[in-house]
């Protein structure tokens, strides 16, 4: 068993960046965590949650409207058309970059405010943040847990779960780092390639380590 983490000096708590590829279980792998450490000294920052909170504001829906004609009909009285809208970003990098430059730096302005607020009580926060890489998300944090899967299961899970044809999973695979290069930017691998048991498994030694920080 590796040995524990130390605490970061500044927030007086252990801050984890969970990041990873698209449908590779960042999420399973934070619940889990958080699941068989001390639940109420665990925060978890899920910034898919804080994004789809974001695209209810008004201020934030008018900024998206702006960026072209095109823009405004993704948007009806009964909230996002997210299909279309998904389409959209990954077949125009243009367009994906000119949301990406609207919704980042306030993704990143909730997660400050999660570790600030989390520091009164939580000795560890889990910043789940799927893009951490490929947006040098400006999160201060002490370690990197990536959770990779093989291509085949990225695609086969983005078809089966997220209901989305071949060309588009396709896309949206390719349009992160490959994986690769994630696990060598990481200080920790998670394999999540569809093993419960093996999962489970790395999840315990992970643990192991970070129990002792509750003591």
């Amino acid at each position: 068993m590796g040995a524990p983490f130390s605490f970061c000096r500044e927030l007086n708590m252990i801050v984890i960046g969970v990041t990873g590829g698209v449908a590779c279980g960042k999420s399973t792998v934070s619940r889990k965590l958080k699941e068989r450490l001390p639940t109420e000294l665990v925060g978890v920052f899920d910034s898919d949650a804080a994004v789809k909170e974001l695209m209810t504001r008004d201020e934030v829906v008018e900024a998206i409207k702006e960026i072209d004609e095109i823009s405004a009909g993704f948007f009806k009285e009964g909230g996002l058309l997210k299909d279309k809208f998904r389409k959209r970003v990954f077949d125009n990098s243009d367009f994906r970059e000119r949301v990406q430059s609207i919704l980042h730096p306030l993704v990143s302005d909730l997660a400050s405010q999660f570790c600030e607020k989390n520091q009164t009580f939580a000795k560890m926060v889990l910043m789940e943040i799927p893009l951490l890489y490929e947006v040098s998300f400006p999160l201060d944090r002490d370690l990197e847990v990536v959770v990779a899967a093989s291509r085949e299961t990225q695609l086969a899970r983005l078809q089966s779960k997220r209901h989305l044809d071949c060309e588009l999973a396709e896309r949206v695979v390719a349009s992160q780092l490959p994986t690769e290069e994630k696990i060598n930017r990481g200080d920790i691998l998670v394999w999540n390639d569809g093993n419960e048991e093996a999962l489970d498994e790395q999840i315990r030694h992970l643990v192991n380590r970070c129990l002792p920080i509750f003591d």
